[in-house]
């Protein structure tokens, strides 16, 4: 009579392999799940980065509050049609500011003027102001687009007349931030009032401010297009 085999001595394999097949299953599926989770977080974060680079930008025009929004190419119509803002092209610059009675801020003309340079463009504001109760002169730039573009340019101003020279260097904030928000920070070239005097070129007995304003924008490094 042939020995018999015990039953269990060729069944005892398969639920090892089996208990190991499910192992597997479940140590794969989990590995997918996170996988997938991943992927799904990678893919929120461009979503939220997508969302926030399609965001509008809000007029940058200065004074009575606009409510027109819009990308970076229907602003620049927005500004030059419906504000008469000026345009110019180039790297370096040269603008007059004149006031007849700079001793009446609260009447001083504000000045917005587009550049366009690099293929960018950018908001040169000058105003008068108070801070606190010293009558201040404030020039500073804007760049139209996101802040992180703009720390790819540098830009200077400098004011000159009468023998005298004040420069100021710096890195022009995003249009993201309000021309208020840039102004209170002092983010800029500031010129008390008794000194924008000293500036002021052909300067009569009324004290009639005219100060020249000029300045320069480069590229710190590249930027994509």
């Amino acid at each position: 009579m042939e020995p018999r085999i015990h039953d269990l001595q060729i069944e005892s394999p398969v639920p090892e392999l089996l208990d190991s097949s499910v192992c597997t299953n479940q140590v794969f599926s989990a590995t997918y799940q996170t996988l997938l989770q991943c992927s799904n977080d990678h893919i929120e974060e461009l979503n939220i980065e997508n969302n926030l680079a399609k965001k509008p930008y809000n007029c940058p025009y200065y004074g009575s509050k606009c409510n027109v929004t819009g990308d970076v190419h229907w602003l620049l119509l927005h500004l030059r049609n419906d504000h008469s803002v000026e345009m110019h092209d180039g790297r370096c610059f040269s603008h007059r500011y004149v006031h007849h009675n700079p001793k009446h801020l609260h009447h001083a003309t504000k000045m917005l003027t587009l550049l366009d340079c690099f293929g960018r463009q950018f908001c040169l504001y000058f105003e008068a102001f108070h801070l606190r109760k010293t009558p201040m002169y404030i020039a500073f730039m804007q760049f139209m687009g996101d802040e992180e573009e703009a720390m790819s340019f540098s830009y200077t101003l400098e004011v000159s007349g009468n023998g005298r020279k004040l420069t100021w260097q710096g890195v022009p904030r995003s249009i993201r931030d309000s021309h208020k928000m840039v102004r209170d920070s002092q983010d800029g070239l500031l010129i008390t009032r008794k000194l924008a005097l000293f500036f002021s070129t052909d300067n009569t007995a009324n004290n009639e401010l005219k100060l020249k304003i000029s300045g320069r924008v480069w590229r710190e490094q590249p930027i994509s297009n």
